[in-house]
């Protein structure tokens, strides 16, 4: 009950954060004034990189399990470290033997066939401590090409792992531990390091096989129980390699200590000396994964020949008397199949919960001949006090052809796990999952992308040709009003883009053009005309001229300067326009004519953005010069006291005329009442030192205008 609550609840808060989620997306999609079928896309992009994270994190996972905490190599240096002396230096060699091991394999003639790492089988042998591993390996008497280092290890491998080079294969001989632990903990993290030398090093194929070594006398003397554990840990370290590897490879179970048997060793000194080096055991041709009836087989066929040979034996004219050894062997044999059930079905039983492993073979074998056999027909007679003693010798016993026939015979026996299947089934599709719908998103987007940019091209579609001036200024200064809030708003859309546009940037190059267009308009049609009349009003002027005239065209080409040096010196575009800006209303219109600031105020933005929007700095800077040459002849048509300050300010129309009516209630004006002019106000003192702080900004030497400041200042006080 409790399993099914959390089960509900957790569904339901995953419910409720997918429903918030789209509902946050559709939020906003209708707050950016989008069209509402973008929100499908962006839940689709969205869907589409959930997936692809899920995508990634399983490669990561995937990556995890194959990085393990230090290479083998690494732990070596370690511990050499924290030795010193005599011990070092041996450690220290036999080190530098097992590099030089692995380079003499990468120099070798198998260069010519590939990758010296891959042209050679490698096949791992495990078993318990003791079970005959490293003494089957010698007894094979295998050639090699490495004369002196046939077997080679480094300072970590003399307790974990032997690496035997050999003309056939490449053998590595493990700890028993590593098999059967003895403390798990640090079993596991060593077996863990010598996988990842194994991952590292052999990416492509990390194994070809894997050798079972199993004691016959432990078969023989050991409890069904303790057996099976032994095979379940085994099969617990072969799972832990297929799925570490992601192939199932072929599985050789070695019964090692074969002399252990009642007879065998009487046996097989009766067959000729070449036989001992063929394998003595029966290939699993089938792959089958039923054990029972494969080990049925694999011993009443072993047993039904071990028979046939007995009676040719016996028969041999050389054969002396009859050894009673030799008649009780292939039955002590056969007494192997109960122990060797019990281990196998550890090993190799089918169950849900693991990949099943392929057993491809059971062999049988004698490294060295040793010890008391044990004879279950004398135990059941009670003669077990007159046990035979072996004489001790190195005879390798069925083993030669085992390591350089069957095992290279089978070097493609490799397939995929389910698991791996499952896996690379699963990333492709979930791949391919990801790649479909975050495409069909970026489809749709593509598509809002493109609407976007119709929708911004329809609304500037009235300036698709720039607009017909006719001549009169303050209709032609409207008109291009018009012209510069369409562009505008244009710049604003384009600008509030903050979506990918798919490489449609239509509307930015609609913008472009329409900018240009505006300043070619605004310079040809309309501010090239004004300033050829401006400068021909200059030439005339003298110094009759009325002071109010020569402060509006003072105070114009004063502005205009300003605003051209901050475009050159690259000023923020805010800085630029917090600055006072030219009119050339007031040039035409005096401000006694009835025309409001708003509309003086226009042409000063008009120009600000063509001034802008222009990239032809060359020209520009020569419009300074022409600019500053006008203003200096300005200011020296009315002699050292430039009083044309004041009308200037007077008629300016920002600063209004103090009168006493401003002092109290009334409507009325009195008949010759007096007024107080703006310039000599708190206020137009104020407006008097910025139109100064103008002029000397403007000037290309704030000295040229200092003398008639201080007339100025000495007159106005």
């Amino acid at each position: 009950m409790k399993d099914m609550i959390i089960r509900f609840l957790k569904i339901f808060f995953i419910a409720a954060v997918g429903i918030s989620g789209i509902l946050l997306v559709f939020a906003l999609v209708l707050a950016l004034g989008w069209p509402w079928w973008v929100g499908f896309f962006l839940l689709l992009i969205l869907a589409g990189l959930g997936i692809g994270g899920v995508f990634l994190r399983r490669m990561w996972l995937k990556r995890r399990e194959q990085r393990f905490v230090q290479q083998v190599i690494e732990q070596d240096e370690a511990r050499m470290r924290k030795l010193k002396g005599k011990e070092k230096d041996e450690l220290k060699e036999l080190q530098v033997r097992w590099k030089e091991a692995i380079n003499a394999l990468k120099r070798s003639h198998l260069r010519k066939s590939g990758n010296p790492l891959y042209v050679l089988p490698w096949y791992l042998v495990m078993g318990e401590s003791g079970s005959g591993k490293t003494t089957a390996i010698k007894s094979a008497r295998l050639s090699s090409p490495f004369v002196e280092v046939k077997r080679t290890s480094g300072i970590s491998g003399t307790r974990n792992c032997d690496w035997w080079f050999f003309e056939q294969a490449i053998l590595l001989d493990t700890a028993g531990r590593y098999a059967i632990p003895v403390d798990e903990g640090r079993d596991k993290e060593e077996w863990q390091r010598f996988l990842n030398l194994l991952v590292k090093y052999r990416k492509k194929e990390p194994i070809h096989g894997l050798i079972i070594t199993v004691a016959a006398d432990k078969l023989l003397e050991t409890s069904k129980e303790a057996l099976e554990e032994d095979g379940r840990k085994i099969r617990h370290r072969i799972d832990e390699l297929m799925r570490i590897m992601g192939v199932k490879f072929p599985v050789y179970v070695l019964v090692s200590k074969c002399d252990l048997i009642q007879g065998m060793t009487r046996f097989c000194d009766r067959l000729p000396e070449k036989s001992m080096e063929q394998p003595m055991g029966i290939i699993n041709n089938d792959l089958s994964t039923d054990i029972g009836a494969f080990l049925d087989r694999a011993i009443n066929t072993i047993g039904e020949r071990l028979r046939n040979l007995r009676l040719l034996l016996l028969h041999k004219p050389e054969s002396g008397g009859v050894d009673p050894a030799l008649l009780l062997f292939p039955e002590e044999f056969e007494n192997l199949k109960q122990g060797l059930g019990s281990f196998m079905r550890g090993a190799f039983q089918e169950n849900p919960y693991q990949e099943t492993p392929v057993l491809r073979g059971l062999f049988f074998s004698s490294g060295r001949q040793e010890g008391s056999p044990f004879s279950h027909f004398l135990n059941k007679l009670g003669m077990i006090g007159e046990k035979e003693v072996l004489p001790g010798t190195g005879k390798g016993l069925f083993l030669h052809d085992f390591f350089s026939k069957i095992l290279p015979a089978d070097k493609g026996l490799l397939a995929p796990t389910r698991y791996a299947v499952q896996w690379k089934t699963f990333t492709r599709n979930l791949g391919l999952t990801s790649w479909v719908v975050i495409g069909v998103a970026i489809c749709g987007l593509l598509s809002f992308s493109f609407v976007k940019n119709l929708n911004i091209l329809n609304s500037a579609r009235q300036f698709a040709r720039p607009p017909i001036l006719r001549g009169e200024y303050l209709e032609d200064l409207v008109t291009m009003g018009r012209f510069n809030e369409a562009i505008l708003k244009l710049e604003d859309q384009n600008k509030d883009w903050w979506f990918p546009r798919f490489g449609l940037y239509e509307s930015m190059n609609v913008e472009k053009r329409l900018k240009a267009g505006y300043c070619s308009q605004f310079k040809n049609a309309f501010l090239e005309p004004l300033d050829k009349d401006m400068i021909e009003d200059i030439t005339n002027f003298n110094a009759v001229t009325p002071d109010d005239v020569i402060g509006r065209y003072v105070a114009h080409l004063a502005r205009r300067i300003n605003l051209i040096k901050a475009r050159l010196a690259g000023q923020d575009i805010e800085v630029m326009r917090a600055k006072p800006q030219p009119s050339y209303v007031s040039l035409l219109y005096p401000a006694n004519q009835g025309i409001g600031n708003e509309v003086r105020q226009k042409f000063g933005r008009l120009y600000f953005n063509y001034l802008i929007w222009r990239s032809d700095f060359d020209e520009i800077n020569k419009k300074i010069t022409t600019f500053e040459s006008l203003l200096k002849g300005l200011l020296d048509i009315k002699g050292k006291n430039p009083t044309w300050i004041v009308a200037r300010v007077n008629n300016d129309g920002y600063v209004p005329y103090i009168t006493l009516k401003d002092f109290w209630e009334g409507n009325s004006e009195a008949k010759g009442e007096i007024v107080i002019m703006p310039a000599f106000t708190l206020e137009g003192k104020k407006l008097i030192d910025s139109f100064i702080g103008e002029i000397e900004s403007a000037l290309p030497d704030p000295l040229i205008f200092v003398n008639q400041k201080i007339e100025f200042e000495r007159w106005h006080r």
